[in-house]
């Protein structure tokens, strides 16, 4: 934790109570509640020195508690100052059950509602009323006050994605809500987070890194009309008019009284708890509307790719494998006797991705771990981190890219040198988990919570586990983590044909090295029927230099050789002649 995250952590802590809070809560989010977040809005980055995606801080007792995923304990243990911050795992208490623990009668927590869920809020009041404590609402939210240097809000154009891309327009997109609208009874719908803006009016912005997406809001009404509020000046005149005949154009800072305009005449207005902001459900509910609370209809109908956006993503992950091959052999031939660094592997694997079509950037930061900063999940390299890759280690590489056709996310694992035998165990029972979901048949209905053990059974049996899901939804030119289907213990999502899934459990050692194999998979009917399997997406070797062979079943090893005929015939063509005999040899039968 620098000088600057220990000022701002105590001057943060002096201000809630000057304003009479008895704590506050600071999660890594924004009035978009979406994932991906743009630099001006990261302010649990400012106040803890925290860089990871996902986590939530607590200012409580003069100290601020840091709730993170098993993704980011070690991330965050070396980013934060334990003098002034504590590291919670979020899951076994979450923030507000352990606030609830805390707090004592009369107790006031303050929370900014524009960067809370309905449900969050929800959950916290009932907690905290059992204790005789209370929260409240902010105008304005502390620490936008305290940080002087906060960068401007993102100005980035925003442009029409194309049809071809598509497969459906914003208009047909705006009819099919409509029609959800109905059935929940609702008038009209409000939509905050950028990747349902993004789908349903079919544009892409830059406000986010890594992910094409604009900051803005939508209404959308049962009669089939939407309203657009983002700033004008993103748009050029070829992408106004492309949004449809539906579709009318706001600027952003319309958007509040037009949920006024909603609440006087009494409509019934639709919110996801889990998605819409408390203070979009307050201001509503102060202007007479009626609140009715439906899932979000987009998050459904992005997840069922289409026809166009299913062969967009072929196309898409087949180029993609080209870039990735091309990388793994280069490795290969580079790291004897060179002293390569986590640093070179990213600059490395971007340039091959950068030589291909329609690429747009990359879908999130490289993860490039050597040795045992291949034990922190979201490990991303930097200058101060940077690691040289040893012989006898592994690289854990974690990386993707945007094209207009497709997002991409692979990992693989790689021995630097000669591997050990505990190195060969671990991947070869990750592995076998990995091949389990691959391959797996099962009929329609099921869930990733029911598919998840299948992934784990062997480590399992080895007393071994990961502390994340085994895979996540992933957009079509959009976020590489989409909802609402995952492969998860808790996910009740059934999978249904068209989805695309990760299939990545792992291994984690310390201080020693991290293992993680992840492919994307989409779901597709089987010939049997009221049945539905896995078709691969990802085209890459696995690492067999990595693998017990002896370990695998036969039928692990006909679908390990079966893959590797489909990755060799993908790209066979495609490659010179040296990077097609190190694919010939990684590819052979086993």
């Amino acid at each position: 934790m620098s000088l600057i995250d220990q000022v701002a952590a105590k001057n943060t802590l002096i201000m809630i109570k000057k304003i009479g809070f008895q704590g506050f809560i600071v999660p890594q989010s924004d009035e978009f509640q979406g994932e991906y977040i743009s630099e001006n809005n990261m302010r649990l980055r400012w106040l803890t020195g925290f860089t990871g995606s996902a986590g939530t801080a607590v200012l409580f007792d003069d100290h601020v508690h840091l709730f993170v995923d098993g993704r980011y304990t070690i991330q965050a243990a070396q980013q934060v100052d334990s003098n002034l911050v504590t590291i919670h795992n979020c899951q076994n208490p979450n923030p507000a059950e352990w606030l609830a623990d805390k707090v004592e009668p009369g107790m006031n927590i303050g929370y900014d509602p524009r960067v809370h869920s309905i449900a969050n809020i929800k959950k916290l009041k009932k907690l905290l009323k059992v204790k005789k404590a209370h929260c409240t609402a902010t105008e304005k939210n502390p620490i936008d006050s305290l940080w002087i240097d906060r960068p401007a809000p993102p100005f980035k154009s925003v442009n029409h994605h194309d049809l071809k891309y598509t497969g459906s327009s914003s208009d047909n997109k705006i009819e099919s809500i409509a029609k959800e609208l109905e059935l929940c009874g609702a008038d009209a719908i409000v939509l905050n987070e950028m990747d349902a803006i993004a789908w349903t009016f079919n544009i892409r912005g830059g406000d986010t890194k890594h992910t094409p997406l604009m900051q803005g809001f939508a209404i959308i009404s049962s009669n089939a009309r939407a309203q657009l509020f983002a700033n004008p000046d993103k748009f050029s005149e070829n992408t106004k008019a492309s949004l449809g005949s539906l579709t009318t154009l706001h600027d952003i800072t319309a958007f509040p009284n037009s949920l006024d305009e909603l609440g006087k005449a009494n409509l019934n207005v639709s919110l996801d708890q889990s998605t819409s902001t408390d203070w979009t459900r307050e201001r509503l509910k102060k202007a007479g509307a009626v609140i009715i609370y439906c899932s979000d209809p987009t998050r459904l109908q992005r997840a069922r790719k289409n026809e166009v956006e299913i062969n967009g993503a072929h196309a898409a992950h087949n180029r993609d494998a080209i870039a990735v091959i091309r990388f793994l052999q280069w490795l290969d031939e580079t790291t004897p006797g060179t002293s390569l660094t986590e640093l070179d592997v990213v600059s490395k694997i971007y340039a091959f991705r950068a030589e291909g079509d329609l690429f747009k950037g990359l879908s999130f930061p490289t993860i490039a771990g050597a040795g045992p900063n291949g034990a922190i999940v979201h490990y991303i390299p930097t200058k101060q981190s940077n690691r040289e890759l040893e012989q006898g280690s592994l690289l854990l590489l974690d990386s993707g890219g945007q094209y207009l056709d497709g997002t991409t996310d692979i990992t693989r694992t790689m021995p630097i040198g000669i591997p050990d035998k505990e190195m060969r165990r671990h991947f070869t029972l990750v592995l076998k988990g990995h091949i389990a979901i691959a391959s797996a048949h099962f009929p329609i209905g099921t869930n990733g919570g029911q598919l998840d053990a299948l992934a784990r059974q062997h480590l399992w049996r080895a007393d071994l586990n990961y502390s994340h899901g085994t895979g996540h939804g992933v957009g079509s030119y959009l976020g590489v983590h989409e909802g609402p289907h995952r492969l998860a213990s808790g996910s009740l999502v059934p999978f249904e044909a068209g989805m695309i899934i990760s299939n990545e459990p792992g291994q984690y050692l310390e201080d020693q090295y991290g293992i993680r194999i992840e492919s994307l998979l989409v779901v597709t009917e089987s010939q049997a029927a009221g049945f539905l399997e896995f078709t691969p997406l990802t085209l890459v070797p696995i690492d067999r230099r990595l693998i017990e062979i002896d370990q695998l079943s036969n039928q692990e090893k006909n679908w390990l050789n079966y893959y590797h005929q489909k990755v060799y015939i993908n790209a066979a063509d495609k490659l010179d002649e040296k990077t097609l005999t190190w694919l010939t040899t990684m590819c052979a039968p086993i």
